[in-house]
């Protein structure tokens, strides 16, 4: 027998209790624990089973109402995740990762050449705008700013960024 507030609430009445009850705290265990959406979609199925058997005992204006509330603390429930999600919500804390892999800190997604910025060289192929520059006999993939610079004419290093090493040709 289950008696809440002075009311007993046995049979009917009871499992419809219940079922918000379980509801609500399903709901609220996957806010504060998320995982595979199991806790909550049980959680919103205990509610919405709850509204359906409240149908069958409480009149229209009761039954919108409690819909209401239901609706209300679904909503509730979805901003306060939403909350937690963006940057520096709870949620956000636990699934970003915080670590940063800068150049000053030894990370490189490519080899540091920006000491090859001046070297000179010869177009060991046709740039049309890219090909093969050989630099001190170090054969190396150059693109030109658009230019065809034709093979065995002197070329120059002039900017790198990353992999892509930019060349222009040495008027002599």
């Amino acid at each position: 027998m289950l008696s809440i507030g002075g009311l007993d609430l046995t049979g009917l009445e009871g499992l419809i209790v219940i079922l918000f009850i379980l509801g609500i705290a399903l709901v609220v265990i996957e806010m504060i624990m998320p995982g595979i959406g199991l806790a909550g979609i049980l959680g919103i199925l205990s509610l919405v089973a709850g509204v359906i058997l409240a149908a069958q005992v409480v009149s229209t204006a009761v039954l919108i109402l409690i819909i209401a509330g239901v609706l209300l603390l679904i909503a509730a429930m979805l901003f306060l995740l939403y909350k937690s999600a963006v940057k520096g919500g709870r949620v956000s804390n636990l699934l970003m990762l915080k670590a940063k892999t800068s150049k000053e800190e030894g990370y490189s997604s490519s080899p540091d050449t920006e000491d090859l910025v001046g070297l000179e060289g010869v177009a060991a192929a046709n740039l049309r705008p890219a090909g093969t520059g050989d630099f001190q006999g170090r054969k190396m993939d150059v693109v030109t700013e658009g230019e065809f610079i034709p093979e065995g004419t002197p070329i120059r290093i002039t900017r790198v960024e990353g992999f892509r090493i930019v060349v222009e040709r040495i008027d002599k």
